[in-house]
């Protein structure tokens, strides 16, 4: 009967750090993404405004637009702006598509964030309900889920090093179905605003928040663990 209850209450201790690690990987992807401070770096790194020919104000007004599009906050992408002083609509019918897609991703990532909520809350009520006692169990599953993923996390940072541009690939044609992410940089423009150098550094920012999460969860457990272990038997 023992071994049934501490199967039980590891169980729910996974579950638990399972969706916790998917609820830093969500924040961590949703600051810079859907953070306007951030393109904006990114513009000035990457000297973006001579690129488009765009004044500062007119691609910041695309680009909070396309940030609410992601987040299902506008109706549609399209948007007219100014471009080398004369009007017209920002994306064309391919990277409408494309961005369609990105949407899906972001919607589906919702679905995901929602889900892991809720089990995060029901795993938590259930260790204060009725787990006071084996809240080691719960401790313990955090520790480990998060050094295994962190440690994960180190492999694949290796990986991607070796060769960005076929990760950058791999990454595309796992997650999108058509090649409407294969973007010309002489016409169209969504792909000037967010060139390679701006996946790179996006990537490296969403990894170090990531990481900074995991470390997070991974040293207050221990600490907890290690000050507390004769109140967790």
């Amino acid at each position: 009967m023992k071994d049934k209850a501490k199967a039980l209450w590891t169980a729910i201790g996974i579950a638990s750090a399972v969706c916790l690690i998917i609820l830093i990987l969500r924040f961590a992807v949703f600051i810079p993404s859907m953070g306007m401070w951030f393109y904006q770096w990114q513009y000035n790194v990457n000297d973006t405004y001579a690129v488009v020919d765009m004044e500062p104000e007119h691609l910041h007004e695309v680009t909070r637009h396309m940030i609410r599009y992601m987040q299902g906050r506008e109706p549609d992408l399209q948007i007219m702006t100014v471009i080398g002083g004369q009007p017209r609509y920002f994306f064309s019918d391919i990277e409408i598509r494309h961005m369609i897609d990105v949407y899906d991703l972001f919607a589906i990532g919702s679905v995901i964030f929602i889900a892991a909520c809720i089990v995060f809350v029901a795993t938590a009520a259930a260790f204060a309900i009725w787990g006071r006692g084996q809240l080691k169990y719960l401790l313990k599953s955090w520790q480990i889920t998060s050094a295994a993923v962190f440690c994960t996390l180190l492999a694949l940072v290796a990986i991607i090093a070796i060769n960005w541009h076929h990760a950058f690939v791999i990454f595309h044609e796992i997650f999108f179905d058509n090649d409407y992410w294969i973007l010309d940089h002489r016409v169209d423009l969504l792909v000037n605003i967010v060139p390679y150098p701006f996946f790179i550094t996006i990537s490296i920012v969403i990894g170090g928040f990531f990481a900074a999460g995991l470390v997070i969860v991974f040293a207050a457990a221990s600490i907890v663990l290690r000050r507390f272990r004769p109140f967790l038997h």
